[in-house]
């Protein structure tokens, strides 16, 4: 009885270090001349998030399009979102912000409720050239996405290989 007992121990043990590897294994997102994007969900486990960038090029480029296609965990009437740029142990760009302030909102998702689906383009716009001080090599950006009761609700690892 104690030997079945330790096989289904072990295999339980083994389906979560199975799963738990999944849920962090890197995803190429795209690649180009000058920067390799992939990415991993953060937290517990595969996440009902993914956000694409287009143009796959960094360089001399002031404007992309994102593409968000989400299935949110929760209300999204208080939105707040951070974005962590790292080199390493070194932070190169920490950006807070509230998306969705639950009145007036800039953005088509705000209001969305839990479980139904979000598929929509961004504009994104560099005026400030940032990047462009950023030297070769491997930064991880983290996005984070939180509820107004602090709930997070989706952190996404990307990982920048810049050429």
């Amino acid at each position: 009885m104690v030997l079945r007992y330790l096989h289904i121990f072990q295999l339980v043990i083994i389906l979560f270090v199975y799963g738990f590897t999944v849920a962090l294994e890197k995803q190429l997102l795209c690649t180009s001349h000058d920067i390799d994007i992939l990415y991993s969900y953060c937290g517990s486990g595969r996440d009902t998030f993914f956000f694409s960038v287009e143009p796959c090029l960094l360089r001399d480029r002031t404007e992309w399009q994102g593409t968000i296609f989400w299935i949110p965990k929760a209300d999204l009437t208080v939105v707040d979102a951070r974005i962590q740029l790292w080199n390493g142990p070194l932070k190169a760009l920490k950006w807070e912000s509230t998306v969705c302030h639950g009145v007036d909102d800039d953005y088509s998702y705000c209001g969305t409720l839990k479980g139904e689906t979000i598929k929509t383009t961004v504009k994104i716009r560099d005026s400030h050239s940032q990047y462009r001080k950023l030297l070769k090599g491997e930064y991880i950006a983290s996005l984070e996405v939180f509820t107004g009761l602090k709930e997070l609700v989706t952190c996404v690892n990307y990982t920048l290989i810049l050429k």
